[in-house]
């Protein structure tokens, strides 16, 4: 396999996780690694929300290399971190999406209002 196939082939397998793919071959590389772990303590405050996902195997298989040699102490830590990057990494998505909730919401208030409203009448 030529060396492109197989740089490709290994991002590939890397995508899955999301914006950031930290490969626990990649750790030795990591020019500062005080910024990295005060990256990993920052998206990690404040985690009292609970949620449940699946994974494909390979997105495990990585999450789990991080787990062995000691970067995340579980699963939780490392999804939530993983999640919180992603998040970072598109806040302009978020920001335009954001802005649309609030009007959706707005909208929906006003018509539960107005039906409230109507079934006060048929009364």
């Amino acid at each position: 396999m030529k060396e492109e196939e197989k740089g490709r082939k290994k991002e590939d397998q890397c995508s899955g996780i999301g914006v950031i793919c930290a490969r626990a071959e990649d750790l030795p590389n990591i020019q500062n690694v005080e910024q990295f772990v005060q990256s990993v303590r920052g998206a990690l405050k404040e985690r009292g929300n609970v949620i449940m996902t699946r994974l494909n195997d390979n997105d495990l298989e990585k999450i789990d290399a991080l787990i062995e040699v000691e970067v995340f102490k579980s699963r939780s830590e490392a999804a939530a971190y993983f999640i919180h990057e992603g998040v970072r990494a598109r806040s302009d998505l978020f920001d335009k999406v954001t802005t649309t909730v609030e009007e959706i919401r707005q909208l929906k208030k006003q018509a539960r209002d107005a039906l409230g409203k109507t079934e006060a009448k048929a009364a």
